[in-house]
């Protein structure tokens, strides 16, 4: 019997072995002082590990309510965040068209078909990533800059659009 049982020991202190292990742990520990101050080892720790759950207690219902309001609270700050951002975002659409129009006059009206798609895709697209990201609130700072960067990559488009010259027919 020089075969060790530290693998079994601790389904031996959690009575998880079938009879035929049992007794073959308990044969070697009768002739193996190392294997049973293992298992005093195992055992010592399990009673640290009782005891010091015994003394955790479980929230009371006032942490739930509190917990659910704050998560209200994160909810109403973020739908006020939503809008506030879609209302920057036509803001600024709008900027860029009547800026388009005073710089661009007369090529303006050739490239308007194409500009009002360019803004309605990146104006899609950024209401299904603000659809998205928005039950996120650490990233509000990541869509307003998205925002952004969607609205400048429209305008760099639209510019070079307008700026190319028309097919001859």
């Amino acid at each position: 019997m020089d075969e060790h049982v530290e693998d079994l020991l601790s389904a031996f202190i959690d009575h998880e072995l079938n009879k035929k292990e049992r007794q073959k742990v308990e044969s070697h520990l009768s002739v193996c002082p190392a294997c049973r101050k293992e298992l005093e080892q195992l055992r010592a720790v399990k009673t640290e590990f009782i005891s010091f759950y015994h003394h955790i207690e479980p929230p009371d219902f006032h942490f739930e309510k509190a917990v659910k309001a704050k998560i209200s609270q994160q909810e109403n700050r973020l739908e006020m965040n939503y809008h506030g951002l879609i209302w920057f975002f036509t803001l600024c659409v709008l900027a860029a068209g009547f800026t388009m129009y005073f710089v661009l006059r007369t090529p303006f009206y050739v490239g308007v078909n194409i500009a009002s798609a360019l803004v309605n895709i990146c104006a899609s697209s950024f209401h299904i990533a603000l659809s998205i990201f928005s039950a996120i609130p650490s990233l509000f700072a990541i869509i307003a800059i998205a925002a952004s960067v969607m609205l400048a990559i429209c305008l760099w488009l639209v510019l070079n659009l307008l700026k190319m010259k028309p097919l001859k027919e």
